[in-house]
């Protein structure tokens, strides 16, 4: 999330309509950055206009779009594969699917909890940490903007004391976001956050760097590849991930970056939207010899090309969830979730909970305030996706 340099958010009204929905149910979605719709309802026939506000602007958490391209009549499991006759994506074949549900976490951006809120910050982990046997918690996923000001370490402190809580009880998996780090890819994160004191990651792209990392996860009864990916990924990283996800093909996958998916529910991309989609990677200007790539180029580089790949996870600036068919039919649900400007508290601690059931195919997804112990319960924040193995 960004907050210095702010561009006026433009209304976005291009030739592939879109519906918003605030928190009033879902709705289909023809996107213009290619992919199917799996809405089952018909295309759309609305112009989406943003509201004109900065990224501290007060924005209620059912006023972000939320839109659900969900089609539960999708194609069968064992019809997932890859379309040029490469790896077959994974099965559940051995999984236990009479296991009790398994948990994940994703905390959004905690920028504004590390710099003014330190009590919401450790609400949150401290209640994973209670809750680990009761709801099968296994594993927390941050999307990055772990503080608001990358040189301030007092702010790396509270990040750090709060998470570091979960230490040998709950693996995790951070990213940086662009508070996280400089121009340059530069920032403490790795002073904090080393990997040589994080045992449960199983791999690395620079060595004592955590920016690029991957972990072999247990959700549940079935192991998961979770990789995390730095801030509008340089093309050097991409290559990294997809040897990654090539060399742990027989595991469904998940990607966390913090910059992916726009709150219209289409994928950053700076070729076809420009500046209309307000704070685009690019925007920043980071390493550009080396490239930044946005959701889409992430989409197309790296996704489509690795049918493990199941969920994408992201933050920034937003809240919204698309599902996306490769050619090969197999689906990809990506989900953005950033709630540090809905109120005067930096988002109130608010929370996703994923409960991955195996026997029923599902991902229950709930929001959750440890802080407030309230739950969000309109279609944006609280909803049912496929689970197909």
């Amino acid at each position: 999330m960004v907050r210095a340099q702010p561009r006026p958010l433009a209304c976005l009204v291009v030739g592939w309509l879109v519906v918003i929905v605030a928190g009033c149910g879902s709705t289909s979605v023809s996107p213009g950055n290619r992919d199917a719709d799996l809405s089952g309802e018909g295309g759309a026939d609305a112009s989406s206009v943003l509201p004109d506000t900065g990224p501290d602007a007060a924005l209620p958490p059912d006023a972000s779009v939320a839109v659900d391209t969900e089609d539960d009549a999708g194609p069968p499991a064992d019809a997932l594969g890859a379309a040029d006759g490469g790896p077959v994506a994974p099965d559940a074949g051995g999984v236990d699917l009479g296991q009790t549900p398994a948990t994940v976490v994703v905390l959004p951006d905690t920028q504004y909890y590390s710099s003014s809120f330190p009590d919401i910050f450790a609400a949150q982990t401290r209640w994973i940490v209670a809750q680990k046997s009761a709801r099968n918690i296994a594993a927390a996923l941050h999307v990055g903007d772990l503080v608001d000001l990358n040189t301030d370490n007092a702010q790396w402190t509270v990040a750090n004391s709060s998470m570091r809580a979960l230490d040998g009880l709950v693996p995790y998996v951070l990213v940086p976001g662009n508070h996280d780090t400089d121009a340059t890819r530069v920032g403490s994160i790795d002073n904090y956050f080393s990997p040589t004191t994080m045992p449960w990651i199983a791999g690395t792209m620079g060595a004592g760097q955590i920016e690029n990392s991957y972990a072999l996860v247990d959700i549940g009864p079935q192991k998961w590849l979770v990789l995390g990916l730095e801030f509008g990924p340089r093309d050097a990283v991409l290559i990294w991930a997809d040897g990654v996800l090539k060399a742990n093909w027989t595991l469904p996958a998940i990607i966390v970056t913090h910059a992916y998916l726009y709150a219209d529910a289409h994928r950053y991309d700076y070729a076809v939207y420009g500046a209309s989609q307000a704070y685009y990677p690019q925007f920043y200007n980071f390493t550009p010899k080396e490239g930044s790539n946005d959701g889409e180029q992430i989409w197309q580089k790296l996704i489509v090309a690795n049918p493990n790949v199941r969920l994408v996870f992201c933050g920034h600036y937003g809240v919204a969830r698309l599902t996306s068919l490769r050619a090969d039919g197999s689906r990809v649900h990506q989900m953005l979730s950033d709630y540090q400007w809905a109120d005067s508290l930096g988002g109130s601690g608010y929370l996703r909970l994923l409960e991955f059931d195996y026997g029923k195919k599902e991902i229950r997804v709930q929001t959750y305030s440890p802080y407030l112990d309230q739950f969000m319960s309109d279609d944006a924040n609280q909803f049912t996706l496929s689970l197909d193995l």
